[in-house]
């Protein structure tokens, strides 16, 4: 399942300018002496400059301290990396999606055009000084793991992208409080991750495993001991019958290969004289 979370920040808080957060995404250019450079709902050619006075002129009547952006983290897992063949026009595509459901996630009729971001795909995680591994002395602070770490990192504006009105994915707000929901809007964070799951199936034609499902995932650390007896046997049921799938499919091929070779076998003599026949004929 792909771990989609928000936050603050990687580099502190949230109520200043974005210019720290962007220096800090801007590291794995620096490392890989590359340029990467950011995107948005429509464009793949925007630099850091931008990205910062975009998201830091997008603060009308917010207080100082008050949140100015936040932080999405786009995680895919290594099977769904697997599944679009780590392209990061494919990454983008799915951030762009994700967008899709962040706002109408807001129930407050917004669309990805409301919303001001800006994103950039990362292609490694690097250990740091929480690993067991650096801790242990295996590894390096900084060295990159190992693996496939594709992820996309996008900095959201507070405020919508007309500067106008304040949205908040931080509220646990459901709805029960007529002003609150009027001026934050309804962020169900467990249904937006529940969205973006369901948007990658969608957009990549990806069958997702019961396992993989936010739905196991929640059950198994939340449900009642009879709901998660009831997932476990689902999933030993999809297991069951996709190795009976995968045993007759076997099987069928191994038929089918012996079938073709009881077929009659025509020799080199065989087919010279038949051809020499065929022409004599003609």
């Amino acid at each position: 399942m792909a771990h989609v979370n928000i936050t603050a920040s990687e580099t502190g808080g949230n109520t200043g300018s974005c210019g720290q957060l962007t220096d800090y995404l801007e590291k794995e250019n620096q490392k890989l002496n590359k340029k990467e450079l950011w995107f948005d709902q429509g464009r793949d050619d925007i630099g850091p400059d931008q990205v910062k006075s975009g998201i830091d002129q997008n603060v009308a009547k917010l207080k100082k301290t008050e949140a100015k952006f936040y932080l999405i983290n786009i995680s895919p897992s290594g099977k769904e990396l697997d599944h679009i063949g780590n392209d990061p026009q494919k990454l983008k595509a799915f951030a762009r999606e994700v967008m899709k459901e962040y706002a109408e996630n807001f129930n407050k009729g917004l669309s990805e055009k409301d919303i001001k971001y800006y994103g950039k795909i990362e292609y490694h995680r690097y250990y740091t000084h929480e690993d067991q591994e650096v801790k242990q002395g295996l590894r390096q602070r900084g060295e990159a793991k190992e693996g496939s770490h594709m992820h996309a990192q996008l900095i959201v504006s507070r405020k919508t992208a007309d500067n106008g009105r304040l949205i908040s994915p931080m509220t646990n707000h459901r709805g029960s409080n007529a002003s609150h929901s009027k001026k934050f809007g309804q962020f169900n964070r467990l249904d937006f991750t529940e969205r973006c799951e369901k948007a990658f199936d969608r957009t990549f034609g990806y069958v997702r495993e019961l396992s993989e499902t936010f739905q196991y995932r929640k059950v198994m650390l939340n449900g009642t001991v009879m709901q998660r007896a009831d997932m476990i046997v689902a999933e030993q049921s999809r297991q069951l019958k996709q190795a009976k799938e995968h045993s007759q499919a076997v099987e069928q091929n191994k038929r089918e290969k012996k079938e073709l070779a009881q077929q009659p076998k025509i020799t080199d003599k065989q087919a010279h004289q038949k051809e020499r026949g065929r022409h004599l004929c003609m």
